[in-house]
């Protein structure tokens, strides 16, 4: 998993446009949505979600090298594995290059992804608040799982 120089922040959001026209490209009509926190850049399209980790250290985290945001992706498979099992599936590895980027491929890995399975994005518990959608009973459950 070893490569010659470390992403930039600016190198992942170049890649994460052209991981984002490739499954674009590759579902046709149905639109890839970027979402972009703080830490991480999502790509979600018809059948499958990448949590990407952003190459950064803001002070409470460190993503700056593959081996560190590797490390990171592979401890949120397994912890939200327990609650989620149907949603998160593996960490898969981003080859090619920073402006021909793939989601697994052959060559070296210049970064990684959380895959996830997609899911309706109006189901975010955010979406429903500010829908008026968001329920104690939702919190009750959460809590009690």
């Amino acid at each position: 998993m070893a490569q010659a120089t470390e992403l930039t922040l600016a190198d992942q959001a170049r890649m994460v446009a052209g991981l984002r026209a490739a499954l674009q490209a590759s579902q046709p009509g149905a639109p890839v949505e970027l979402i972009e926190t703080h830490i991480s850049f999502v790509l979600v399209g018809a059948r499958f979600a990448f949590k990407l980790k952003k190459a950064l250290n803001p002070g409470f985290l460190d993503f700056t090298t593959l081996a560190l945001r590797t490390r990171c992706c592979d401890d949120e498979v397994r912890l939200n594995r327990r609650l989620a099992p149907a949603l998160y599936l593996d960490v898969v590895p981003i080859t090619g290059s920073v402006d021909a980027p793939s989601f697994g491929g052959s060559g070296p890995t210049i970064d990684v992804a959380v895959r996830m399975r997609a899911f309706d994005q109006e189901s975010l518990w955010d979406r429903m608040a500010r829908r008026g959608h968001l329920l104690p009973a939702h919190i009750d459950e959460l809590a009690g799982q």
